[in-house]
């Protein structure tokens, strides 16, 4: 059942409202003539601006206790080879990428716990061609999907591929991200399923005439994206919790979703669509799994926790 307009202003104010308090973890002071810290950050998420700013603002928080810094973007790098060179500890190559958990990354690599989208990622809606929409508006199931044999498009590395394939649904990939959108366009696919958190941006940088968001559906998992570093890094790792929670206290982490994400709830119209819950069959570390303050969805409404 909708939840009511009224609500919109008080689901803002408490996205991703305040982690418990903690105490400051301890930085490590630097001297005035500390070399600038190089941060090469994916270049995915270097191109996305929310995510770009997130990084920004845990380095800008920290930098009298960790110092100076410049975000760099990596070389074009799959998803999955970017996991590797961190896996590795290939600094020089990537030193973070902020992409959805599983229990797979968050053995190999270092994650830093603080949910970087508010679970937003686990509410997906498709992008489609838009002479499909009449074919959409008669979805009301995962069992409707199923036998309307709608396919999904993702990347070959994400987890929400397997997260599709183990709930019955049937999907394409390619390790490129931006060949799935020609993809779609070929009809190889029928929805290129997107986080609620980046779905907007990403459509306005690969526009292609032919393609719009569908506007009835939210299929919703249990998900949230994190800060990955490698293990061998654990320094970037702590001056990055220690920046999240920091400006957790002083109110900038809630400001900066509610400022980026906000629009998201209310341009989608996440309250109003028809929710297809699926299951998440990758991820066993409740604190990844239901972190703190991410919204959620119970008998349709859009709640937060």
């Amino acid at each position: 059942m909708p939840v009511h307009q009224s609500r919109y202003s008080l689901l803002l104010c408490l996205l991703l409202p305040l982690l418990a308090a903690a105490q400051k973890p301890a930085g490590q002071a630097f001297q005035q003539d500390t070399p600038t810290q190089e941060i090469r950050y994916w270049y995915r998420n270097f191109d996305n601006h929310t995510s770009f700013g997130l990084l920004q603002l845990a380095l800008r928080e920290t930098e009298d206790d960790f110092g100076p810094y410049r975000i760099i973007r990596s070389e074009y790098l799959t998803q999955g080879r970017a996991q590797a060179e961190l896996e590795k500890g290939n600094l020089e190559l990537i030193r973070v990428m902020d992409v959805v958990a599983d229990d797979g990354r968050e053995q190999r690599l270092l994650p830093v716990k603080v949910a970087t989208d508010g679970g937003l990622i686990g509410m997906r809606v498709c992008i489609i061609r838009k002479a499909d929409q009449p074919r959409f508006n008669a979805l009301y199931s995962k069992a409707d999907v199923v036998a309307q044999r709608i396919t999904f498009g993702q990347g070959a590395h994400w987890p929400d591929t397997r997260i599709l394939a183990a709930n019955g649904l049937e999907v394409m990939s390619s390790a490129r991200f931006e060949t799935l959108y020609r993809m779609l366009s070929e009809e190889r696919f029928d929805c290129f399923l997107r986080g609620a958190n980046e779905v907007q941006e990403d459509l306005q940088r690969y526009t292609r005439e032919d393609l719009a968001i569908e506007n009835t559906l939210l299929f919703s998992y249990p998900s949230s994206s994190f800060f990955f570093v490698s293990r061998q890094d654990q320094l970037l790792a702590r001056r990055l919790q220690t920046g999240l929670q920091r400006a957790i206290r002083n109110g900038h982490f809630d400001e900066y979703f509610s400022r980026h994400f906000g629009s998201a709830v209310r341009k989608l119209n996440l309250m109003q669509r028809r929710v297809i819950h699926l299951d998440n069959p990758l991820l066993n570390d409740n604190s990844l799994l239901y972190p703190p303050g991410r919204f959620s969805l119970s008998a349709g409404q859009l709640e937060t926790e």
